[in-house]
């Protein structure tokens, strides 16, 4: 209150709303925001992990479950469970017999292979046993591939009961099957959207170059670990088909070699983009801050 306002019976005017504030309320408030802006950074980039870590495991048996490769392991896996060759020369002279004393209508199976694959009584006699192989492959892996390992159980207990003894049909074949690739391809959809919106999220809260790095640390996480766990299955599963493996459980072992190449692939090109995107960011700010010799001059000036 002043001199002249007190002479002039004036109230005293109140105090502004907007008074500056003071220089340690300025930097509380900033240490606050600070505060919370890393530990959204910490939580969004631990979420953006683990949403990277599924997409990647989905994306693996995304392809792994796609036609081409399904059908090519399914034809390795039939070769392997049927012990094809053996069988078809059993069982050759026979087809042969039955194909020559039936009408064309009739419809021919190889005794004893557990899918039933029909032949026509033309097509049983003029194959030869490499092209009966084929055959019998191309086919079985087709049904499979549509019904999965249900048509190994139809058989009768007398097609069924080697495969159930190995124990593996039911999750080997099973799982590679038509329907289980369009589940992955909408499972691996949602994933890459809710990845890249977590991804987004931690960009904005980063700043600068940092939002680059951020996003390739989050890759190089999520992607090291499968690498490393296709290494590992595959050098396991090299040690464990000894000389003294079974047949059966041999064969099973090198098709997961080559399953396990799938996500070392996958894995190493998600590393690549990684350090790539670790790199522009680490690039990027020692390019963006100024040198001695720039702050020199204008701090003369």
């Amino acid at each position: 209150m002043t001199y002249e306002s007190s002479q002039l019976g004036e109230r005293p005017l109140p105090p502004s709303p907007y008074r500056p504030r003071s220089a340690s309320t300025l930097t509380g408030g900033q240490e606050d925001t600070s505060a919370s802006r890393s530990v959204g950074k910490y939580l969004i980039g631990f979420a953006c992990v683990v949403a990277m870590s599924a997409l990647l495991a989905s994306l693996a048996l995304f392809q792994l479950t796609s036609e081409g490769t399904a059908k090519q392991t399914l034809r390795r896996e039939v070769a392997a469970l049927t012990e094809i060759d053996p069988l078809i020369d059993r069982g050759y002279d026979d087809l042969q017999l039955r194909a020559q004393s039936a009408n064309a209508n009739d419809t021919l199976f190889l005794r004893d292979f557990p899918v039933a694959v029909a032949l026509t009584p033309a097509e049983a006699r003029g194959a030869s046993k490499e092209q009966l192989r084929e055959v019998l492959l191309a086919r079985a892996t087709n049904v499979l591939y549509e019904q999965g390992s249900s048509p190994l159980r139809s058989g009768g207990a007398s097609r069924s009961g080697r495969l159930s003894s190995a124990g593996i049909a039911d999750h080997a074949i099973g799982f590679l099957r038509g329907r289980n690739h369009e589940i992955l391809a909408v499972l691996t959809f949602a994933l890459a959207a809710v990845t890249t919106v977590l991804c987004v999220m931690l960009a904005l809260l980063c700043r600068g170059f940092g939002r680059i790095g951020s996003i390739g640390g989050v890759v190089l996480f999520a992607a090291t670990p499968l690498v490393l766990a296709g290494i590992g299955a595959r050098f396991y599963m090299r040690v464990a088909s000894g000389d003294g493996t079974e047949y059966i459980q041999r064969e099973f072992l090198d098709i997961g070699r080559a399953v396990a190449w799938i996500a070392i692939r996958d894995g190493l090109a998600f590393v690549v983009v990684g350090i790539v995107f670790v790199a522009l960011s680490v690039g990027g700010s020692m390019l963006a801050e100024p040198r001695d010799g720039e702050l020199g001059g204008y701090e003369g000036r």
